[in-house]
């Protein structure tokens, strides 16, 4: 086991028993537990970030992509309440919604995420997520499409049939409902402009990723 991981055992437990009323202990799920970890570090192993976590369940944002993992990886070896229990504790402790049966990339980067609601959608590698988003579907359930490396930046929405080429940003407060956007795009929001969109001129796979 990873050092940043000898005492997230224990926390979990408490937490499961806190926030949903299950008893459980990810030492009975050794092989769940064990791709969670294994999926998490290649996606942190990817990253770009200032402090690497010495312990998982202390580092706020790497805590919740962990849980993302660890729900997916439950649900699918079978392992529902393990995977409702994931996710349950992602809500009430980051307020970060992704529900377990939602596909999720290889390698993604969660900035300070609370608030963040990932619904059904396709989402490609290298995806950047920051606080207040919303990506969904649409009453006529219509969902995203996005390419690989796109950045979302704060309370953007991406709702129905929105596709997102690669290397875009997604600016704050942006609102897309099924916009196409093409490669290398910045989406921004100006006064009281909708959004304008103009080349991106850098890499998001190089500012937040090795």
């Amino acid at each position: 086991m990873h050092n940043s991981f000898s005492d997230l055992s224990d926390a979990f437990a408490r937490q499961a028993l806190l926030f949903c009323g299950h008893d459980l202990s990810l030492n009975d799920f050794s092989e769940v537990y064990s791709l969670a970890q294994e999926k998490y570090l290649y996606c942190l192993s990817r990253k770009k970030i200032k402090h690497l976590p010495s312990s998982i369940c202390l580092h706020a944002d790497e805590y919740c992509s962990f849980l993302v993992f660890l729900a997916r990886q439950a649900y699918l070896h079978g392992e529902e309440v393990l995977a409702e229990t994931a996710y349950l504790v992602n809500r009430r402790i980051h307020a970060f919604e992704c529900f377990y049966t939602r596909e999720i990339p290889s390698v993604f980067h969660l900035v300070h995420p609370v608030g963040s609601v990932l619904g059904q959608a396709s989402f490609g590698d290298f995806l950047v997520v920051y606080q207040g988003v919303t990506v969904g579907g649409d009453l006529k359930l219509r969902y995203p499409r996005l390419g690989e490396g796109v950045v979302l930046f704060s309370n953007s929405s991406l709702i129905g049939s929105v596709e997102i080429g690669n290397n875009c940003a997604v600016g704050a407060g942006v609102q897309l409902y099924g916009d196409s956007v093409s490669d290398n795009v910045a989406i921004s929001r100006r006064g009281q402009v909708v959004s304008v969109m103009s080349p991106l001129s850098w890499s998001v796979k190089q500012r937040f990723f090795n």
